[in-house]
């Protein structure tokens, strides 16, 4: 299924990964959130990691069942887990009062971030939401593991929750270096500043060695290096704001220099921002790694939700389900 680029206008399917945590709850508040503001069908989804190892660590009858017979008990067991996770996700569903929403629910098996990247694939999902903390038992998402690999491999743009508070966020940022992909993260942060009624702040960073050598070359005898390449940035970042579909006294934008991780940091910190977003770029042509690993430093370093974007012919490294 062709994944879609919604952007400003929204998002039209959105999937929440639920452990049942309190971020997980977290994650499914903002979804019904952002489904109510798009209109956006949503799809809440656990994941069993391993049916068999739980059905294994039963009763005895239950381990002889799966060593000497035809695996009736654990076809058993597995039904009463689905149920037992449809349930409880509907019930979570309900206590939102999301009934009014286009909402379906699913249990998944295997590994988390492949189960999720498989539903995204066949379900054409273009947002997933997910938390940090897992409960003490399910430690699968965890900063490191399963949301890290999100941001890596799952195709669909990537909002990582790292609060148990709830709410629309009221300041979101968006970093931009003036490639398509962090347009696209530029793009989706400022459709749900709007859809939140939340500042927006718009920050490049110059980076000093990767500063163009066309820029240096052009700069006149005498003049200050600093203040040149200044200048250049201003212009082009006054550029981008005016080629996107907003007005542009609501963005608020900023210039700095450093490391781009740093600097976002520091900017959200100070700003008090609820919601970075950013684009991921695969870097010298390998699937799944990102450019400078921006995107996960920031997610291991700032205690906002982080949006990621992937590039509009990005391909994941996990193989499509048949």
């Amino acid at each position: 299924m062709t994944h879609q680029r919604t952007g400003i206008q929204g998002y039209q399917r959105i999937l929440v990964a639920t452990d049942f945590s309190a971020y997980a709850d977290a994650a499914l508040s903002q979804a019904v959130w952002l489904a109510r503001r798009t209109g956006a069908t949503l799809a809440v989804a656990h994941v069993l990691p391993d049916l068999r190892r739980e059905a294994t660590s039963g009763s005895y009858w239950a381990k002889l069942d799966q060593l000497y017979g035809e695996g009736e008990q654990f076809e058993d067991f597995e039904r009463e887990v689905r149920l037992a996770s449809e349930t409880k996700m509907r019930r979570l569903v309900a206590n939102l009062n999301a009934v009014d929403l286009d909402v379906t629910v699913e249990t998944l098996l295997g590994d988390p971030f492949v189960a999720i990247t498989h539903a995204v694939q066949h379900g054409g999902y273009d947002l997933v939401l997910a938390g940090t903390r897992g409960l003490a038992a399910w430690e699968q998402f965890l900063i490191g593991s399963t949301a890290k690999r999100l941001i890596r491999k799952c195709p669909a743009s990537v909002w990582i929750v790292k609060s148990e508070q709830v709410g629309p966020p009221k300041a979101v940022l968006a970093a931009t270096d003036f490639s398509d992909v962090s347009r696209q993260a530029v793009l989706e942060g400022l459709g749900i500043a709007h859809q939140a009624a939340a500042d927006f702040h718009l920050l490049h960073v110059v980076d000093s060695i990767d500063v163009p050598e066309d820029i240096i070359s052009r700069i006149p005898k005498g003049s200050s290096l600093r203040r040149e390449i200044d200048e250049e940035a201003k212009h082009r970042l006054d550029a981008f704001i005016e080629s996107l579909d907003t007005e542009p006294e609501k963005v608020q934008r900023h210039l700095s220099w450093g490391t781009p991780w740093q600097e976002v940091g520091r900017l959200a910190q100070h700003l008090n921002i609820d919601l970075i977003s950013l684009g991921t770029v695969g870097r010298s042509g390998v699937k799944g790694l990102l450019l400078g690993n921006t995107a996960e430093k920031v997610l291991g370093t700032c205690d906002c939700g982080i949006l990621t974007v992937k590039p509009a012919d990005f391909v994941s490294p996990i193989t499509p389900p048949s």
